[in-house]
Order: C-alpha cells, then structure tokens, then sequence
C-alpha cells in the first residue's frame, strides 16, 4: 500500500470547449516532462481527456481530470509550484482566464486501502496514451468506510494477477467531512484492456453498493499521459 505521507491532487477541471482543453492538455503535457525529469518527490502526474465525450453538453463546458502524487506538501507547494513549465503554465491559465482556480486552495487526498499505484518494473517515463478510470463512491460514515475497504481488499487481491492493469489505487480527502467521498483509480495501458477490466469492476461495484451507506457519484473514463514512479510503494 502507498505511504500515508502521500499528498494527492485529484483536480477535475471544466473548459470553455474543446479547443481550450487541447491548449491546457499542451501545457500540462509540458510540465509532466519537466517535472518528472527533475521532481523525484513527485510519484504521479497524469492528465485525461474523457473517451466517450457523451458527459459534454454541446453548449456547456468539457472537462479534464488530473491526479498529481507527491511524498509531502512541500514536494507539491514549494518544488513543483516553482518550475519554470509550471510557472509559465500558470502565466497562460491567468492571462487567458482558461480556468478558474478554486477558491481556499486545491483540496487534498490521502491514500487508502490496499492498492497499488505503479508495478515493478514498470517504466518511468511519461505515457503518451494510457486509459485512466476514476470511480468515485460517497461512504455515509467511517464504519461505511471500513466496509467498503475490505471489498477494495478483495478487488485488490484479484487485480494483482491482471498484469494489464499498471495501476489500482484508492483515496480519501485528507479533511473529512461526516459524508466521505471515496475515489477508485485505475490505470491500463491502453483501450484494449478496458472491457476485461470493467466486467471485474462492475462485479466489484455491486457488492460494494450493496454495502449499507454506500453510494456511486461518478465513473470517468478517459485517456491521456502521465507517469508514475515505482517508489511510491515504498
């Protein structure tokens, strides 16, 4: 399992249209490169687009969603939030209005149960074309929340002989409210796997929501890059 020490982002940003998340997937896809490159406190950065664009409102916004993985606040508020990439980044978001920043600061998560965020042996570099799954539950209590863990235990223990699947992890906010939002990530190499894999997950999600005070919110499915050090289990 992840250290706790992990501090996790998991941003889900809306856009003005597809064209503005093309441009900010440009600069993240920049600052992936530099900061694992340089930042060896950073254990994950990855950034999707969704596959299935049906979630879009032709006259609404598009989305992007991101998870960043770092080994303390500092590694995130200091290192990284001083590249150059990032800085220039924040220059365009600021000067083009390309996002809105959330007010108080991003909120932050911290890992839970028994996944796993990378696999020996797996490369460092930074994926061009990985399928990435978030589900998310909400757990009506602490006790929910133990409940649900010991399934993610089970799925965990099943998805170990997939090798496919590059990634299953779990997280909670860091500051909870009585209602705890729980996010299921999975990473794949590519399209090809997904159908096996939503077959067990699906599987998994019955049981989970037979669970009592377990509820679905959200499944994204989506595409993008990112990478993911193999320190992390450490």
């Amino acid at each position: 399992m992840a250290s706790k020490m992990a501090v996790i982002v998991n941003p889900y940003i809306a856009l003005g249209s597809a064209d503005d998340r093309e441009k900010y997937l440009s600069l993240v896809r920049e600052v992936a490169h530099e900061t694992q490159a340089n930042e060896h406190e950073c254990l994950a950065y990855c950034w999707t687009r969704p596959i299935y664009t049906s979630e879009d409102a032709p006259d609404g916004p598009v989305f992007v969603q991101g998870i960043e993985v770092y080994k303390d606040p500092e590694a995130l508020a200091v290192v990284h939030r001083s590249s150059e990439p990032y800085l220039k980044m924040r220059e365009v978001i600021t000067s083009t209005a390309l996002i809105t920043f959330p007010k108080g600061g991003v909120p932050l998560f911290e890992p839970v149960g028994s996944g796993f965020l990378t696999r020996t042996g797996a490369t460092e570099s930074v994926s061009p074309g990985n399928v990435f799954i978030f589900v998310q539950y909400t757990a009506r209590c602490s006790e929910s929340l133990a409940a649900f863990l010991a399934e993610e235990k089970i799925l965990c223990s099943e998805i170990q002989e997939a090798e496919a699947v590059q990634a299953l992890w779990c997280f909670v906010p860091e500051h909870r409210e009585v209602e705890i939002p729980i996010t299921l990530f999975v990473r794949l190499p590519d399209a090809s796997f997904y159908d096996e894999l939503e077959v067990t997950l699906l599987s998994f999600e019955r049981k989970a929501l037979a669970l009592d005070g377990i509820r679905k919110a959200r499944w994204w499915k989506g595409e993008g890059f990112g990478f993911f050090r193999h320190d992390v289990n450490k």
